[in-house]
């Protein structure tokens, strides 16, 4: 796959999603919900937005499957703790209107599964950021 054109225009009023797997193809990210990607865009744009409110997302590509790991199960064998994690291209623009690419890994934990008592967490590290 190529790298996000850095010229692209959004028409829609949202972020463009590029490569993420259809949710029927990955069963082990249901607890994710339907809409994994664009669960993931909206959290990741929250959370560029704490930084710097007036930050846009423009366009997330997912550059590979995501990796998802089972980090505990219960007695009969039911996961009740998975981790997901994405290697992801970022275009934004921030406050200031300047144009940015990041690239980095987003991590969604997943802990009591299941249970009344789960919680997923996540968080965003970034590897690489280029103004463009």
């Amino acid at each position: 796959m190529t790298t996000l054109d850095v010229r692209f225009r959004d028409v829609t009023g949202g972020p463009q999603l590029y490569g993420f797997p259809p949710p029927e193809l990955l069963p082990r990210l249901r607890w994710l919900g339907g809409d994994y990607s664009a669960l993931l865009a909206r959290d990741l744009e929250l959370g560029l937005r704490r930084q710097d409110p007036g930050t846009r997302l423009r366009a997330v590509r997912c550059e590979s499957d995501p990796l998802v790991t089972t980090a505990g199960v219960d007695r009969s064998g039911v996961p009740r703790a998975q981790d997901a994690s994405f290697a992801l291209e970022v275009l934004l623009l921030d406050g200031m209107g300047c144009s940015w690419r990041l690239r980095g890994r987003w991590t969604y934990a997943g802990r009591d599964l299941g249970t009344l008592h789960a919680s997923v967490t996540h968080h965003w590290r970034i590897l690489a950021a280029d103004r463009v």
